[in-house]
């Protein structure tokens, strides 16, 4: 069963309080409010939670831009190569608007490491009732072995509903595309060399994407009504994600949002904005209409794991404003919501002096097992000193096991450090950030997220064990974790000794 809510919840205490900023610059009946959560993120960890006592505008009014944010407690914003912002995503119940379909509850609006400010055109807002709830579901990861004591922010600019400009706005309401559709967790891998051309499209390139289930990208439409924005989300790697309309045997593409790379770098970093929909982007919608939502990678770069494509829109029902898509030309290009971001700049790959695996002698684990445990791999690890970063030895046709001691001695869920022995193109001893490493070695082996969570809810591959392929030719092999990518490490293919 697909759930968005895991049953482990978060009971933190709320201390957020509303700061006003730059109410002068704002039109007339536009108040601007930042509002925070507090999170304590725990060292290496990667995990959904839900947060309650979720602080909000005081309904009934409309938001007409909401822009997020992921700070340290005195306001600073930590790099995205330390703390990583994976999803933040705003529920709310008690709306009176319903739940989105396929979830519990209606999803308000959510937003990635990407960070898309939603500006709401014209005369549209999104609707906030005075007595509903907001939930927060985040994950956020610690790319360290440090922590760090946070805030999730976003600041909303608000119309009440009995002024002057509230009284003329119209309620336009979420519309949730995915390709995962209605999962808590709602992600799929992208091998590299996988699709055509050096593109993978999901889930169209993707054999049995759903299991021969419903294809959980498409929507249809129930009732009448206008689109008035959207824009997309992807992960490293990604390119764009498209909106498609089918109707009676025709299909046509709504619109395509761009992930903009800044800085003339390659598609494999977080330093990107996402294009959204011109202000005067309309499209009129009629019940039997199929939306479908797709995602599209570079696959010349990396294998990229755990992938999303995603698409929130905006609807407004019962509204006849908008054009017909097979008869009036839809702009299918948008714009960025902002620029390069300092949280972007370390880039990494940087000399470092630590050696290439490849010039160092044979090392040995005991039993053909390599503990991971306090961020390190015991043995091979390349930060390591002496004899414990000589990449172990494998015979050919065999297997080196890893089995990750930072989960098998956690108290509890929340205390899981999951850890991954991911390919990286040798050497893999540069400098840690925004590109550098990628888990772009070959062949290509991972082990998934090793440690325990609950199923559909978390990355965790439910085991803590893994072992190397037998089909490795003899040679060294570097490796990386995804989730804290300081940590790498190699081992060795050598011959059978006759």
């Amino acid at each position: 069963m697909r759930r968005l809510i895991p049953l482990a919840l978060a009971l933190a205490t709320v201390v957020a309080v509303p700061a006003t900023a730059g109410a002068a610059k704002l039109p007339k009946d536009v108040t601007r409010t930042t509002y925070r959560y507090p999170i304590d993120l725990r060292p290496g960890t990667n995990i959904i939670k839900i947060r309650f006592g979720v602080p909000k505008p005081q309904g009934p009014g409309y938001i007409v831009r909401f822009k997020p944010n992921l700070t340290r407690r005195d306001g600073s914003i930590p790099p995205t190569d330390k703390i990583h912002l994976h999803h933040a995503v705003w529920l709310r119940f008690g709306s009176g608007n319903g739940s989105t379909p396929g979830y519990p509850a209606e999803i308000l609006t959510a937003v990635g490491e990407e960070k898309t400010i939603v500006t709401v055109p014209r005369p549209y807002g999104v609707p906030v009732s005075a007595n509903e709830t907001w939930l927060l579901n985040d994950m956020i990861h610690d790319l360290t072995n440090k922590g760090m004591r946070l805030y999730v922010t976003w600041t909303v600019d608000f119309v009440k509903a009995d002024s002057a400009l509230g009284r003329k706005l119209k309620p336009v309401h979420p519309l949730w595309m995915d390709v995962q559709r209605g999962s808590a967790y709602p992600v799929f891998d992208v091998l590299k060399g996988s699709g055509t051309n050096g593109k993978f499209t999901y889930p169209d390139q993707q054999p049995n994407a759903y299991g021969g289930g419903p294809p959980l990208n498409e929507y249809t439409v129930d009732r009448p009504g206008t689109l008035v924005a959207s824009a997309g989300h992807v992960h490293p790697g990604g390119l764009y994600t498209d909106l498609r309309l089918r109707r009676a045997g025709r299909s046509k593409l709504l619109f395509r949002s761009e992930a903009k790379y800044f800085g003339n770098r390659p598609p494999v970093s977080w330093d990107l904005s996402m294009t959204a929909t011109p202000k005067d982007w309309r499209v009129r919608v009629q019940p039997g209409d199929v939306l479908k939502v797709s995602a599209t990678y570079d696959t010349k770069r990396g294998s990229w794991y755990e992938s999303m494509g995603i698409m929130p829109s905006l609807i407004a029902y019962d509204d006849d404003t908008g054009k017909n898509p097979f008869a009036s030309r839809i702009a299918t290009r948008g714009f960025v919501t902002h620029g390069h971001l300092a949280e972007n700049n370390n880039w990494g790959g940087g000399k470092t002096g630590i050696a290439d695996p490849a010039t160092l002698p044979d090392g040995s684990a005991p039993g053909d097992e390599v503990d991971i445990s306090n961020f390190k791999y015991r043995y091979g690890d390349l930060s390591g000193v002496g004899a414990a970063r000589n990449p172990p030895t494998v015979p050919v046709g065999q297997s080196l096991e890893f089995v990750n001691q930072d989960a098998t001695f956690a108290k509890s869920r929340d205390l899981q450090i999951f850890h991954t022995v991911t390919s990286c193109k040798a050497p893999c001893n540069r400098s840690t950030g925004l590109g550098y490493p990628l888990p772009n070695g070959s062949p290509l082996f991972d082990s998934g997220q090793l440690g325990f969570g609950q199923v559909g809810f978390t990355a965790a591959a439910n085991r803590n064990t893994y072992k190397t392929p037998t089909n490795l030719a003899p040679g060294t092999y570097t490796y990386l974790c995804r989730g804290h990518p300081f940590m790498r490490g190699a081992f060795r293919v050598v011959p059978v000794k006759t």
